[in-house]
């Protein structure tokens, strides 16, 4: 047969085109690593002496870099400042400075909502909406110290004293939620 003596060679040849397809396809499938980019922005600044020049110099450097890394929807860390002295008025009353602010920066990993958590507070108020509100801020609060940030809230209440004549109104306020920590 004369396909014999080829054919080890098509079926190496087959071999060969899957495991390449197989391996682009891994490739180009796998996610995107969150790669830093080195960012700089530079500003200039002014101050009555050269120690509140330089520091407004830096502080306006540091909010360009924040704001060119927010556009791209990236967080900047390990920020370093070079600040250069550009004037000085001939009266002394002006110093400007130059200053460039530059770090690494990369968008932040999506927050992640593990962990339930619930609290209660007992509020009052003139009305039992105004006390059950009362109890809920009070209670979220509490649930933020504790989890950073929450999603999902639920809040319950339930009664535990009106005054004679409705003056005042006491409740428990239950809220839960889902928490990053």
């Amino acid at each position: 047969m004369a396909l014999s003596a080829r054919r080890p060679a098509q079926v190496l040849r087959l071999a060969l085109v899957l495991a390449l397809t197989l391996t682009a396809g891994a490739v180009l499938s796998a996610p995107a690593a969150l790669a830093a980019a080195y960012r700089s922005a530079t500003s200039s600044g002014w101050g009555p002496s050269p120690a509140a020049g330089k520091a407004a110099a830096e502080a306006n450097a540091r909010a360009a870099l924040n704001q060119q890394a927010a556009a791209a929807g990236e967080v900047c860390s390990g920020v370093s400042v070079t600040t250069r002295h550009l004037y000085t008025a001939p009266d002394g009353s002006a110093w400007i400075y130059e200053a460039t602010a530059s770090g690494n920066c990369e968008v932040p990993p999506p927050v992640s909502y593990t962990v339930p958590r619930t609290e209660t507070r007992q509020a009052g108020g003139t009305s039992p909406n105004a006390a059950v509100e009362n109890g809920a801020q009070a209670a979220r609060a509490a649930l933020l110290a504790a989890g950073q940030a929450c999603t999902g809230y639920a809040t319950t209440s339930s009664l535990v004293y009106t005054a004679p004549g409705g003056a005042w109104w006491i409740y428990d306020v239950t809220v839960s939620a889902t928490c990053t920590h």
